[in-house]
């Protein structure tokens, strides 16, 4: 019982992961980033790609972009990117 469980669990961690849990992943990541350095306001996703063996999840703010790349294992890295301000004439 409890072997083919384990068996069950490992298979469904073995599977490629979808764009909806990659976007779950990077959600959560964003938050922890924000929350240890500082405050990112509101946040919506602009795109999510496909990249070898994992997903490119982007963020964005009014004053700043966010990439989260999620690799297949669940494993995270955030870059942030501030992005010029408005020209006016």
């Amino acid at each position: 019982g409890v072997l083919l469980f384990s068996s069950l669990a490992l298979i469904g961690c073995a599977g490629p992961m979808s764009q909806r849990d990659a976007q779950r992943y990077a959600a959560s990541s964003i938050r922890d980033y924000c929350a240890e350095t500082s405050p990112c306001g509101a946040l919506r996703v602009t795109r999510a790609q496909r990249l070898g063996e994992g997903w490119m999840v982007d963020f964005e703010t009014p004053t700043t972009t966010y990439g989260v790349m999620v690799r297949q294992n669940g494993s995270t890295q955030v870059t942030a990117w501030k992005k010029n301000p408005a020209q006016t004439r």
